[in-house]
């Protein structure tokens, strides 16, 4: 048996790496190539990753999900603070009532970008782990993705090593 102090120091390593288990599985899933996303904006204009030149974090959610319902408030907050910084954030729901959707933003006030997911070649969307944060690079290639709740400083981990040094 070890000593207590290692046991201890062992245990909280352990506790430290388990939020980056869904990422690392999740990323591990996906080649390094370019990726095929499309929605649709709640004002009916198309969005396609095809095309981008920036950075861009897509947050596949639902209203109807208990854990996407909390971390909309995260996203929100890091879409505002990163836009600046060259990435664009979009939370696109899982299909779901245009209008619904339209009276579930206008109700929360959140004016982050937000469509409808549409076409995709992200694989199956397993809607039990939602919501799904998928960050793709300039070239629109899949670099870090997060299955799950989430805070403001996953997100800043999931982006960080795409961001140019300031």
């Amino acid at each position: 048996m070890f000593p207590t102090s290692i046991n201890r120091r062992l245990v909280l390593a352990l506790f430290a790496l388990l939020p980056a288990l869904p990422a690392l599985s999740l990323a591990a899933e996906q080649p390094a190539a370019s990726h095929r996303v499309e929605a649709e904006m709640l004002d009916g204009t198309p969005f396609s990753l095809a095309g981008r030149d920036g950075i861009t974090l897509v947050s596949v959610w639902s209203p109807e999900s208990l854990a996407s319902r909390k971390c909309i408030w995260e996203l929100q907050r890091f879409a505002a603070a990163y836009a600046s910084r060259g990435v664009y954030t979009l939370a696109a729901s899982v299909p779901i009532d245009r209008n619904a959707l339209r009276e579930f933003v206008a109700k929360r006030h959140l004016d982050l970008p937000i469509a409808i997911l549409g076409q995709h070649d992200l694989g199956p969307l397993d809607e039990t782990r939602l919501p799904l944060v998928y960050v793709f690079d300039r070239q629109g290639q899949l670099r870090a993705a997060h299955a799950g709740l989430y805070a403001m400083r996953v997100l800043e981990r999931l982006v960080a090593p795409l961001l140019e040094p300031q």
